[in-house]
């Protein structure tokens, strides 16, 4: 399944939710459509949901190539971007880990992981404590 995201613009965030098997190809591709979307903002926190997350296939070095080419997009490199993981496995957790080091070294990221979804949404300043109510709420 490839990347999908939701955008909560009347609370500048972007909900990116990669799941199942998923490739850096795949990230890629569901980042440029978010940069390409008139609804996006650098000003936007981002909440990426890792729960799901059951394989990927990237390595150190395909990462490095992802974030070469987020910065030749220019959207994700105006300002510092607030990031933060949802990632309770350890799959997930490795892997937002991964792009915390790689992406953050690269693009001005401030990135943080969080194995528990109610400090993934506070970080963001998200008052909900479970993203099923953040859903709920903004339907």
């Amino acid at each position: 399944m490839s990347g999908e995201f939701r955008i909560f613009a009347e609370r500048g965030l972007v909900y990116l939710n990669f799941s199942q098997d998923t490739r850096i190809a795949q990230c890629l591709e569901t980042l440029g459509k978010l940069a390409a979307d008139p609804n996006w903002s650098a000003d936007y926190g981002l909440l990426v949901d890792n729960s799901r997350l059951t394989s990927y296939d990237g390595d150190f070095s395909e990462l490095q190539h992802l974030s070469g080419q987020l910065e030749e997009t220019a959207a994700f490199t105006c300002r510092t971007i607030r990031v933060a993981y949802y990632a309770p496995s350890d799959l997930g957790f490795g892997v937002a880990r991964m792009a915390q080091q790689v992406l953050s070294a690269r693009l001005p990221l401030d990135i943080k992981v969080f194995r528990d979804e109610a400090q993934a949404l506070a970080a963001l300043g998200q008052k909900e404590t479970r993203l099923s109510d953040l859903f709920a709420v903004t339907a």
